[in-house]
């Protein structure tokens, strides 16, 4: 049997530009996850404000003036790791032969960090990724050059996107990921360009833009930092937003529908009695949907008590939008920040008890300000922390997705037939066995709440020793998202055939709900007859993620 009706993938990446595309300015300060998430479609372009270039080149001028200053400057004029020890190039940098000995350098050092697996991110973080690094550029914390900065914003307004190994990374760094970046920026490795893998010299040519050379800081800036991992964070928390906020309130509408289920748990009073965080923002978003529904009408054979599954839904959700909103919130200060090592700060509070520490002299690069110094980079274990509890939280809501579902098959819970066996469908056995199915999936997304945190080999000889896996947290909550969509698939085609044997009957859907069920029997029709499901759940699954989708 053929699939039909396969829409488009909610989070599917599109190589036509929008029709009204944006320029978007980068402060340093203010960009969100929201924005990040619009300027990473294709055709979306960007420029760096007034104060951001200014902050620019006095970070890119920092390390230049305390290496002048006799200092060692890891990156600069030192090697990394156990060959810190090593110098790269003199203290005047900017001067030849040092010049030419940096850029020599940063090359080798963007060729041998190049060691990721497949597959490859697609386009949208592979762009966001580049303009996280401008935009931190702009925060002045990087050290790296205005001509670094040009570059990415020439990949970026072009939509040419560095093709991204997204395996090999243990959230201390992304050196095996963003190399690639730098690596494409010199035209030595591919890149995504109009829908087709090309060599990035190619691309270069094509559009004119004279060569690259990483120089300075721009070199251990552009490979060690964690721009990767925190586009990859914003594609799985933008992915779970869809989930939480767009799709699951209209969901738990439809199963008090199908279930002919209390309203009661829902009620501003009865959530104002409970005072957890998003609890009214859930429970009114699931009413919403509900307007205008025979729910809301007295009657006799309904319940007094709903299973749980019904009743906590709301406040499940509400959990899960909770740990969505501080997931954000970590992310929208990530992207205004940095995982540099060194730092890099021209606008440093110099007033604390210790600022006239001795040592601090040693750190300070020219100004009373303004510092260079070591610090513990890459350290994402807050972010990382942060997405495990979201995955935790959104496979809770799955969870009462699943129960609900083999809920709706009990003709003693629902008033319906058993299976929800259709009246057409003489001696026909429904649903009878869709739950093994989908229980084999939930058995997937709890595979995916075990902690990963932590684990490493250390690194350098030992120094790099502390790991967040950041990387595979985001991917986690990404896979538990895909998971989600498939149990709200079973679910949907369980809800949706009680709905319209209620409205068989006479009853009316809510505004949201009906509306809701109209659009899925477009991919997913009335079950009138036995027949094969596996076309309908992988449908539902596609009509699930394109639903409200952007």
């Amino acid at each position: 049997m053929n699939f039909k009706h396969l829409l488009p993938l909610a989070f599917g990446f599109v190589l036509t530009a929008p029709a009204f595309a944006a320029m978007h300015v980068l402060d340093g300060k203010t960009l969100t996850v929201d924005e990040l998430w619009e300027i990473s479609k294709p055709g979306e372009t960007v420029s760096v404000s007034e104060d951001g270039w200014k902050r620019i080149k006095a970070s890119y001028k920092a390390p230049i003036d305390a290496a002048t200053d006799g200092r060692d400057i890891y990156g600069l004029t030192v090697n990394y790791g156990a060959l810190k020890e090593k110098k790269v190039a003199g203290a005047t940098v900017e001067d030849e032969p040092n010049r030419s000995a940096s850029i020599k350098f940063n090359e080798r050092q963007m060729r041998i960090q190049a060691a990721g697996m497949e597959p490859f991110f697609d386009d949208r973080v592979s762009k966001m990724a580049m303009v996280i690094r401008v935009n931190q550029m702009a925060a002045g914390f990087t050290g790296m050059s205005e001509t670094a900065a040009k570059a990415y914003m020439e990949y970026i307004n072009n939509d040419v996107n560095p093709l991204i190994p997204s395996r090999g990374s243990e959230g201390a760094n992304d050196l095996s990921m963003a190399t690639h970046i730098g690596l494409a920026l010199m035209g030595e490795w591919d890149v995504n360009y109009k829908g087709k893998r090309v060599p990035a010299a190619q691309v270069r040519k094509e559009l004119k833009l004279a060569d690259y050379h990483p120089f300075g800081m721009d070199g251990i800036s552009i490979l060690s930092n964690s721009n990767v991992a925190e586009a990859q964070s914003v594609a799985s928390v933008k992915k779970a937003e869809h989930y939480l906020v767009k799709l699951s309130p209209v969901m738990i509408a439809t199963s008090l529908e199908a279930l002919n289920g209390n309203v009661s748990p829902y009620l501003w009073h009865t959530v104002e009695t409970k005072g957890w965080p998003q609890g009214h923002e859930a429970a009114e978003a699931v009413l919403a949907n509900l307007k205008g529904s025979y729910l809301w009408q007295k009657d006799n054979k309904r319940y007094l008590q709903d299973p749980l599954s019904f009743r906590s839904a709301g406040y499940i959700l509400a959990a899960a939008q909770e740990e969505l909103r501080q997931a954000k919130d970590l992310l929208n200060s990530a992207i205004n920040h940095t995982t540099d090592n060194p730092i890099v700060n021209t606008e440093a509070k110099n007033d604390l008890w210790y600022s006239k520490a001795e040592v601090l002299d040693e750190m300070r690069a020219g100004k009373p300000n303004v510092f260079v110094n070591s610090c513990a980079n890459f350290d994402n274990t807050q972010l990382a922390l942060q997405l495990e509890s979201l995955t935790k939280a959104l496979i809770q809501v799955m969870h009462t997705s699943a129960w609900r579902t083999t809920q709706l098959v009990d003709n003693h819970r629902t008033g319906l037939p058993t299976y929800l066996v259709a009246n057409q469908n003489k001696g026909g056995d429904g649903f009878a066995n869709l739950a093994q199915s989908m229980s084999g999936l939930y058995a997937e997304a709890m595979g995916l709440t075990n902690s990963v945190l932590g684990y490493g080999v250390p690194t350098s000889i030992g120094i790099e020793e502390t790991f967040s896996n950041v990387n595979l947290t985001a991917d986690r909550l990404s896979k538990a998202v895909d998971v989600g969509y498939d149990i709200y698939s079973y679910e949907i085609l369980h809800n949706a055939q009680a709905m319209d044997m209620r409205k068989e009957g006479g009853k009316k859907m809510g505004e949201g709900t009906g509306a809701f069920l109209q659009s899925y029997r477009k991919a997913v029709p009335f079950v009138d007859k036995d027949r094969v499901f596996t076309p309908d759940v992988n449908n539902g699954v596609q009509f699930l993620k394109s639903f409200g989708a952007n």
